[in-house]
């Protein structure tokens, strides 16, 4: 068999193995959001043997909205686990407050000043600055992920490429219009027949779980810093927030290789 040959034998070997996978049902995204809540929840009962440091209060604020992440990501895969066929939307816009919540998380806790935690308290306006003249703005979206991602890698001494930011960012609008009624919801809850209802693609579904699943971990690793655990600790929290994620991936990897998802 000659080069030609053989690059032809493995492209019809490639194709014949991708057409015997199978349409994705919503056993499947049962089963997928299981698993990646079973993830999320060993995760946070790890984290909860770390000690509290309630003397000092920025970071008793920052671990609530760290926790309150992490609930709104087990709702959001409960509610796919228990219901993945007509809670979709729903599940799916239960990761704008997971976003949300674990970015002024780590606003609170590193990036805030003085000055910006006590407006942050006030005020319950969200993450502020000051401009050049003195006035209150909010920090965009944009600047905000940015800002927390370069922190996470920095503390955590991560040089490899991020895309925290750039992943929060291109979910932000449509998430956003779940929750206000905006198009997005025009777009997923009418299925193809015409019936009002949520119609979200199984690949949609996929990306979701995986999605909520990584910000719960940045929230985890968000919180062991705040408690001052390092990342690089050998620790049991640590340990079993490895183990969660690196089964969790190996059940998507075998679920993923038996199903036909659009790319």
């Amino acid at each position: 068999m000659n080069g030609v040959d053989l690059t032809q034998a493995i492209r019809k070997a490639l194709q014949e193995a991708h057409t015997a996978r199978r349409l994705p049902t919503a056993m499947d995204i049962s089963q997928e959001a299981a698993s990646a809540q079973a993830c999320v929840e060993a995760n946070m009962e790890a984290l909860a043997n770390v000690g509290i440091p309630t003397a000092d209060p920025r970071r008793v604020i920052a671990l609530q909205l760290i926790r309150a992440s992490l609930d709104h990501a087990r709702a959001l895969l409960y509610l796919l686990a228990t219901h993945p066929a007509d809670m979709t939307a729903v599940a799916l816009g239960m990761h704008r407050p997971q976003i949300e919540l674990f970015l002024r998380a780590v606003f609170v806790q590193f990036l805030a000043d003085d000055d910006q935690l006590d407006d942050f308290l006030k005020e319950d306006l969200g993450p502020r600055k000051r401009t050049p003249k003195g006035k209150w703005v909010a920090i965009p979206f944009k600047d905000l992920a940015s800002m927390v991602e370069a922190t996470i890698a920095r503390l955590g001494d991560d040089d490899a490429p991020q895309k925290l930011a750039r992943t929060f960012t291109n979910a932000w609008d449509p998430l956003c219009g779940l929750v206000h009624g905006g198009r997005s919801i025009r777009a997923l809850y009418r299925d193809d027949n015409g019936h009002i209802g949520a119609n979200v693609s199984a690949e949609v579904m996929f990306q979701t779980t995986v999605n909520t699943v990584a910000t719960s971990n940045y929230a985890i690793i968000a919180a062991l810093l705040a408690a001052g655990v390092s990342v690089h600790e050998v620790t049991n929290t640590v340990t079993r927030a490895g183990q969660g994620m690196e089964r969790y991936m190996h059940e998507r990897a075998g679920r993923m290789a038996r199903l036909a998802l659009k790319p």
